[in-house]
């Protein structure tokens, strides 16, 4: 995935009517600098808004209702990996103002209403757009919150469904032995007449339904599956879950991961709590949590506890999803290597755990206040919607413990800088092999200034050298990682006199430039000493410059600016 170009016609916040051009970058990553309400973070929001809708648009079973008003976006992207052989196809995609979608590819125009393009947004989307910030940049997450609330509202509808073929199936069973001909044509009846009802109005979830008068034959139907959301924000919980995962990876293979920068470089143990209660809807979900307790059964004593107070399943429904308890813990303990050696066995990449971990934790979204979902249905809502941290959820991260081989930590206890090292290098490495668009708002802000000038080649090693297959579009303030760029891989935000942003490459090479001329040419600063430093040295020039000299030499640390003020001042 390789974004080349976001034209805006129209208005979004403090964007209007610009194109932003980033054909000229080299490379995975694409840094956004500026100073704090430049409007870096307000692209990435339009970015993300722009794939969230797009999906919407495409996915038969999502919903569209309204894109944002006298708005139009287009977007040139290659959807494939950097050097094939062709180039690439390039894709320029339409968002018209009625939320129209219109796709050019290859010299021509897509007809999205032609049925062998069904299913085309697997070919036209990134496979993944992956959204953080460091701090709780709730304008960034809405875009990746809709489409959750998308898929819970697809969940809801299986919900109904199942619900309606358990009342058909329960009256069947009551009847039993009694049932006359009549009741079997009866119960047909409603079971044709319920699943056309579903078909009309989701038709993307309802196949066709087979000739046939048999109940029986009707109700082994399968409604077609649900792909996750393309939009995947990590958050605290999110991060946790994926976490997690990582813990499939062998020492060497963590340990390389961080770098060796870590004091603990290995996750020692986890322990998840899932509670699917409110979800007996969702065979997938019940048959993952199913999948990985019996797996971990066979190499780990006391891997699952049941939660107080919840009863057993039935013996029907254990016979259906071979799940004694809707809820309980689950603890994977990584000290012990055959967990991850069955873990591998059964579930193969760290990656595929943690999507089925993190299917049940967008059924989260059920718990979020009726408002919030209603505002997040809406395609062209733009305010800020708050989603708290440590929501309740279908699963859960209770601990999460590292090891530097000899002793243990909390992951929480961990210091920011540390933890948000850890999460963003886990992210990239997690996705290294998708198409994937990550939008990381301030991913460095917690990291000192020794780990800010490895950062870029951090990322560069946990996504692999050479990748061609994942963009990372960053927002900083950091001249330490603008240090590490080529100049077209850095774009400089400012607002004009009207108040909107303008996007410009940097202007003079930024790779190998020292820290303070970078400081000075992005940031506009004229002195590299503390503003209320500069202050009191006025002060004391307005007692006379031996005056100042004095409290200048005695009071001042070594700059660049002392020494040239007890130059001018000794003259």
């Amino acid at each position: 995935m390789r974004l080349l170009s976001l034209t805006l016609n129209g208005q979004y916040k403090g964007l209007k009517n610009q194109a932003f051009n980033f054909e000229s970058s080299q490379g995975n990553i694409v840094a956004f600098i500026g100073l704090n309400g430049s409007g870096k973070s307000q692209l990435l929001e339009l970015i993300a808004e722009s794939f969230g809708y797009l999906e919407r648009f495409l996915r038969k079973d999502f919903k569209c209702r309204n894109w944002f008003p006298c708005l139009e976006i287009e977007l040139r992207y290659s959807n494939q990996a950097f050097d094939s052989e062709d180039g690439g196809s390039i894709y320029s995609v339409s968002i018209e103002q009625n939320g129209a979608v219109k796709i050019y590819c290859d010299s021509k125009w897509l007809d999205l209403d032609d049925a062998k393009n069904e299913g085309i947004e697997e070919q036209i989307l990134p496979s993944q757009v992956i959204g953080y910030s460091s701090g709780l940049n709730e304008n960034l997450q809405r875009a990746f919150m809709k489409n959750a609330v998308q898929y819970l509202d697809v969940m809801n509808v299986k919900r109904a469904w199942v619900q309606r073929l358990d009342a058909i199936n329960e009256l069947l069973n009551e009847k039993g032995k009694r049932l006359t001909e009549s009741n079997i044509e009866l119960l047909d009846r409603q079971y044709t007449e319920a699943y056309k009802y579903y078909k009309i109005r989701h038709p993307a979830l309802f196949p066709a339904l087979p000739e046939t008068s048999s109940l029986s034959d009707n109700a082994n139907i399968g409604l077609r599956p649900t792909a996750l959301p393309r939009l995947k924000y990590f958050d605290q919980d999110t991060t946790a879950l994926m976490l997690a995962s990582m813990g499939m990876m062998s020492d060497t293979e963590q340990q390389a991961l961080w770098q060796g920068k870590q004091r603990f470089s290995k996750i020692y143990s986890v322990t998840l709590r899932y509670d699917l209660r409110k979800f007996t809807h969702d065979a997938g979900a019940l048959l993952d949590i199913a999948k990985l307790i019996e797996c971990l059964r066979g190499v780990q004593l006391h891997a699952f506890q049941a939660l107080p107070r919840v009863n057993q399943t039935t013996e029907e429904f254990f016979n259906q999803f071979e799940l004694d308890y809707l809820a309980g813990e689950i603890t994977l303990d990584f000290s012990n290597h055959h967990v991850q050696d069955i873990l591998v066995r059964s579930f193969f990449t760290p990656k595929v755990l943690f999507e089925k971990l993190y299917r049940l934790h967008l059924l989260a979204a059920h718990f979020w206040l009726r408002e919030t979902k209603r505002q997040l249905r809406q395609d062209n809502f733009d305010r800020s919607v708050k989603r708290p941290q440590k929501w309740k959820s279908p699963i859960s991260v209770l601990s999460l413990k590292l090891t530097d081989g000899q002793q243990c930590i909390e992951f929480d206890d961990l210091s920011d800088g540390e933890s948000q090292l850890i999460q963003i290098l886990s992210i990239a490495s997690i996705y290294k092999d998708s198409r994937a668009l990550l939008l990381l708002d301030e991913p460095e802000t917690h990291l000192n200034p020794s780990w800010r000038t490895y950062f870029h080649s951090f990322v560069e090693s946990a996504i692999g050298a050479g990748n061609e297959k994942a963009q990372l579009f960053v927002s900083t303030h950091s001249p330490f990682m603008i240090s590490s760029l080529k100049r077209n891989n850095v774009y400089q935000f400012r607002r004009n006199q009207s108040g909107l942003i303008d996007m410009k490459v940097a202007q003079n090479e930024t790779y190998g430039a020292s820290f303070d001329v970078l400081i000075k040419d992005l940031f506009g600063l004229r002195s590299l000493i503390s503003q209320s430093v500069i202050d009191e040295i006025r002060e004391q020039l307005n007692e006379g410059n031996g005056h100042a000299k004095v409290w200048i030499e005695k009071n001042l640390g070594l700059s660049a600016e002392k020494a040239y003020l007890i130059r001018k001042l000794s003259q």
